[in-house]
Parts: C-alpha cells; sequence; structure tokens
C-alpha cells in the first residue's frame, strides 16, 4: 500500500508518537462553545451593537479601593460598569488567540502524518467547504431573524422612552433634589434628551467628559442623536469640544455626518476645533461634502448597527441638510483632505468590516492561516531549513519573541483589548498577523515532548497573573491615548490565559472520555448554526419582565439544547456530519 510521503526537511522537530490529544480536542470546544456565551452576553452589552438588544443593562459601582492605584498615575476610573461588559472582554480577549494557537497545533499534526497535499484537501474539506455552505444559510436566516428582531426592538425603545419619563413632568425638584446625582446615567439621560437630568448632572458636579463603553461623552451623544438643547447645556457647562471617540471623531465630526447643524453652528460658537481627524484621516467637512453615493453605504451599515438605540436616520433630512453644514463649516475656515482620500474611509469599511462572513469569519481567516502554512512550510522544506530551536516554545526566553511580536500586532488595532473584528471581504491585516502569531506557535509546538511537559505547568499562577492585565485593561479601554499600556495589558492577559488553559486542560482532560470527545465532536457545528438561534430567542426574551442574567441563561440555553438535538439526530451521522468531524457510525446493539 502507498503511504503518503512525508518531508524530512522542515522547521519543526519530528513526530515522537502518533496520539490522540484530547485536552486539545476538548480545549478547541471549549473555545468555540464560549463564542455562544459571548454573543449571548451582546443582547445586554451597554453598547447597543446587537440586533436584539435588551432593557437589561445593570451597573455595578467600581470599588473605590480598586480605582485608587489607576486614578493615583492619571487614569479615569468609570463610575460603573456592566458586568456583561466584563464577561465580553475577558472572553474576547483570549478565546480567538486560544483558537488558534490549537489550530496551528492541529494544523502541524496533521502535515507531519500525511503531508503537505493531504493537509490541503483536509482543510479544503474541513474548512472552506463548511465556509461556503453555511455562509449563505447564515444569511438566509438572520435576515427574517432580523426582521423579528427590530420590532422586539420597536417595544424595547417604546419601554425605554416609559422609564425615561417623570412621574410627575409637572412638579420642579426641590432645591435638595436639584443638586443629587440624578439616577439615570449622564450618557443615558444625553441620549434620551432627558435635559432635566443633564442640568441637574451639572449641578451636582457629575464629569462632563466621562466616557461611555463606546468611549463617548454625553457630548458625543446629543451630537448622534441631534439633542440640540442637550448638547447647547453641556457646551455652556463647560464639556470638552474637541475629546475623541474610539475612531478618533469628535462632536463636531459627529453631528456634522449624522448632519445636526444646530449643534454643529453651536459647536463652531463656542470655537470647537472643525479641523480634528479622525482616524481614518477625515474632518468634519469631508464627512458633510462626501458624495452621496459614497457615503449612503456608511449610513447603510451604520443605520442597522445603531437602530437598537432608538435612532432613525431619515435620509432626505440628512441630503438637505448637509450643503447648509458645508456652507457653515467652510465659513469657519474649515478643512479638507480632498475627494479621494475622503471616499477610502467608506472603502475601506466596505472590504474590510462588511459584515460578510458573520460569526463565521474565523474560518476565512483560518484558510489564509492554512495557506500561509503550506506556502512557507514548502519553501523552508526547499531550503532544508532545520528544525527550530526548543528554547522557542518552553523555555521562559520564549517571552523575549513572542510578547514584542504580539504587542505590536495588538498595536495596530488602536485602543482595543483583545483583537477586533474585521468580517469583510478581505482580512484586515494587523488582525491577520496577530492572529498568524499565535497560530504559528500552536504549530511549532507540535511533536515537542518539553511542549507536553512544560508548557502550562504553573497554569493556577497564570490565572492569578492575568487578573492584573484584565482588570488594568478593561479600565484602560474607556479612557483615551491609552495605546501602548492597554496594547501590554491586552497581550499579557490573552498569553496568560493561553497558558493557563491549555495546563488546566492538560491536567484535567487528558484521559479519553466519550462525554468530552461527544461535546468536543458537537461543537462545530453548534458555533456555525448558533448565531441566528441565539439571536432569536434574545429578541424572544427581551421584552420579559425578569432579571437579565436568567434571560441570558435561557438565551443560550434554548439555543445549545435544541442544536444538539439536531446534531444527534440529523447531522452526526449524515454527509454535514461527515464534513464537519469525518465520518461517524452508530454503535450496533448486541443481538
Amino acid at each position: 500500500m502507498e503511504q503518503t510521503p512525508i518531508i524530512e526537511s522542515t522547521t519543526l522537530p519530528p513526530v515522537l508518537e502518533k496520539k490522540r490529544y484530547h485536552d486539545l480536542d476538548a480545549l478547541r470546544a471549549f473555545a468555540m462553545l464560549l463564542g455562544i456565551v459571548l454573543h449571548g452576553v451582546l443582547s445586554f452589552f451597554p453598547v447597543p451593537i446587537w440586533p436584539a438588544q435588551d432593557l437589561q443593562q445593570p451597573e455595578i459601582n467600581v470599588p473605590a479601593a480598586l480605582a485608587a492605584p489607576f486614578e493615583s498615575v492619571g487614569l479615569k476610573v468609570p463610575a460603573d460598569y456592566s458586568p456583561y461588559e466584563f464577561m465580553l472582554h475577558a472572553i474576547h480577549g483570549f478565546r480567538l488567540p486560544l483558537f488558534f494557537l490549537v489550530s496551528g497545533f492541529f494544523t502541524a499534526m496533521l502535515w507531519r502524518n500525511r503531508g503537505l497535499k493531504q493537509l490541503a484537501k483536509h482543510r479544503a474539506k474541513r474548512i472552506l467547504l463548511p465556509l461556503a455552505i453555511f455562509v449563505p444559510i447564515t444569511w438566509i436566516l438572520i435576515i427574517p431573524v432580523g426582521i423579528y428582531g427590530e420590532a422586539k426592538n420597536e417595544e424595547v425603545r417604546k419601554l425605554r422612552a416609559q422609564t425615561a419619563k417623570v412621574v410627575h413632568p409637572e412638579a420642579k425638584p426641590s432645591a435638595k433634589e436639584d443638586t443629587q446625582t440624578p439616577a439615570i446615567d449622564i450618557g443615558k439621560a444625553a441620549g434620551n434628551g432627558n435635559l432635566e437630568a443633564i442640568e441637574r448632572h451639572i449641578k451636582a458636579g457629575t464629569g462632563l467628559n466621562q466616557r461611555g463603553s463606546d468611549q463617548s461623552t454625553p457630548l458625543m451623544t446629543a451630537a448622534t442623536f441631534g439633542r440640540v438643547e442637550v448638547a447647547k447645556a453641556l457646551i455652556e457647562a463647560g464639556a470638552d469640544l474637541n475629546m475623541k471617540s474610539k475612531d478618533g471623531s469628535t462632536a463636531m465630526l459627529i453631528a456634522s455626518f449624522f448632519a445636526h447643524p444646530e449643534i454643529v453652528e453651536a459647536l463652531l460658537e463656542a470655537e470647537a476645533d472643525p479641523n480634528i481627524r479622525n482616524n481614518d484621516g477625515a474632518t468634519a467637512l469631508d464627512v458633510a461634502q462626501m458624495p452621496w453615493e459614497k457615503i449612503k453605504p456608511i449610513y447603510d451599515y451604520v443605520g442597522p448597527i445603531m437602530s437598537p438605540t432608538g435612532l432613525k436616520l431619515d435620509y432626505e433630512r440628512i441630503r438637505k441638510t448637509r450643503p447648509k453644514i458645508v456652507a457653515m463649516l467652510k465659513e469657519k475656515g474649515a478643512e479638507e483632505r480632498g475627494g479621494v482620500e475622503a471616499g477610502l474611509e467608506g472603502l475601506v469599511m466596505l472590504i474590510f468590516f462588511a459584515p460578510v462572513f458573520h460569526h463565521l469569519w474565523f474560518l476565512y481567516y483560518l484558510l489564509w492561516l492554512v495557506v500561509g502554512f503550506i506556502v512557507i512550510t514548502w519553501l523552508l522544506g526547499k531550503l532544508n531549513i532545520k528544525a527550530l530551536p526548543d528554547w522557542l516554545v518552553t523555555s521562559p526566553l520564549r517571552w523575549l519573541w513572542l510578547l514584542p511580536v504580539t504587542f505590536l500586532a495588538q498595536l495596530l488595532m488602536k485602543d482595543s483589548f483583545g483583537p477586533v473584528t474585521a468580517i469583510g471581504f478581505l482580512p484586515w491585516p494587523p488582525v491577520l498577523i496577530y492572529y498568524a502569531i499565535f497560530f504559528l506557535f500552536g504549530a511549532i509546538c507540535f511533536g515537542r515532548d518539553t511542549f507536553e511537559t512544560k508548557v502550562g505547568k504553573l497554569w493556577p499562577l497564570s490565572f492569578i497573573l492575568a487578573v492584573p492585565p484584565l482588570l488594568a485593561g478593561l479600565f484602560l479601554v474607556k479612557s483615551q491615548d491609552n495605546g501602548f499600556l492597554l496594547a501590554a495589558c491586552s497581550v499579557a492577559y490573552a498569553w496568560l490565559m493561553i497558558f493557563g488553559f491549555i495546563g488546566f486542560f492538560r491536567h484535567f482532560f487528558s484521559s479519553e472520555n466519550s462525554r468530552i470527545r461527544y461535546i468536543s465532536d458537537s461543537s462545530y457545528w453548534l458555533y456555525i448554526m448558533h448565531l441566528p438561534v441565539i439571536m432569536f430567542f434574545q429578541a424572544m426574551v427581551s421584552t420579559w419582565d425578569m432579571p437579565s442574567f436568567p434571560k441570558f441563561l435561557i438565551a443560550c440555553a434554548a439555543t445549545t439544547l435544541p442544536l444538539l438535538l439536531i446534531y444527534e439526530l440529523g447531522i452526526r451521522y449524515t454527509f454535514i456530519g461527515t464534513l464537519l468531524n469525518g465520518k461517524r457510525t452508530r454503535e450496533k446493539t448486541p443481538a
């Protein structure tokens, strides 16, 4: 029987023995299943970035003792923090780096056992075909779910409007009440146009420039929703006119984009700088005079994302008021960057960030990494390059190359805790480089006995050491001009959690277990199909009168259990199951 040749000149050490890595199988499944939890969290995330936004957005006070060390060095710590925001960052900060590292390990194993040709065939079957099949299916299912979600969102908006109303609007607050901080957050009050609450916040001495979860200030929020009186009150009270949001936009640029001329005029009269550029290099004048056919796709992209907040884009109003804003900006000597450059922003958004692949974008990135692995491995084999030294993996000296290269990739993603999510036609280069580092490390780990004996050995200590960079990163992500320190926290947290979980799963899941094996096999199917399902249940429970955490559990359970049943009855032993996990045969019952 002819055997598949294996390249002898490699960058990896020879395989010591063929074995099944039950721990890493389970670890890969864990990373995918955490995606269901992460998407379950998004319904309650303080920033409305999800089709099924829930009313429940609880806040917890940050203890003064915890905030003091950060504030002593000039870092602004938010007064409150959503537990769902904490969960999101805590999971997102390590989940996909962990997944890509394990994927790199198994890619190298497959290559060493079967050769490059078989690796290419296997990955085409396991990654390319599921991507081609399930991306269209996801789109077909998400469209009606999105319509249903929007209907539920309308109910949510009505409930929010009711809860924001004053019980006795004709009654004026007493002098004592007038100086007390209102229960409603200043950012939410700005978004709702609650002028009375804003005025009470001002009198109570609330920080006018405090940032929300998206790093927007109350003035930016007022500029987004066109809350003219609120914006004027904040301007008069001394709010910072030139602060930047996460994408580098000022209140002036935001008001120009959403076409609110009264706010633009108020900002200009207060001498706000109209020439500040966002992260894409655009000024307020650029976005105000960008040709309609070029800016409309941006509105089409932003509109659905902002819809859960109650923001509705009136295209006719926007088209009519944009020339007025252009005239005001030019009168004040506003600068522009030129038509060609201005149009690049929309093009970049379309190519790299339009939701083409939805949650399956990770398969698309994995394909690029596998192709890169095949090409590089083939070239190195031709050059007869010998195995890389063991210290690259197991020695503490590994941090001399792992931390700097990961830090540089993280830094390129600009003020993000963990990687940004780019789901467009092409991979976003900083994100691809970032995941390639973890994939490469996983690949060079394969076949080394020292990896199995040393990496992750101190896993309890890794988890403990991961806590400080997580907490620091969560505070830093809401502040400004923190890129270097935030990137350092993100990188430290990601690697510490990865090494911690490698050790944890090796300690508890290294032996064969039929139940864990079943979960590992089903995890691919569960993750591929969960998104429209969990969105449906999130929308369904969004208006239920109950605490948020039970609704979170209900949505996750109602998604997982039916998909598990479908997997067992209609997927596991079919061609789809074979496509995802290889052929499975039913156990025969003894006669």
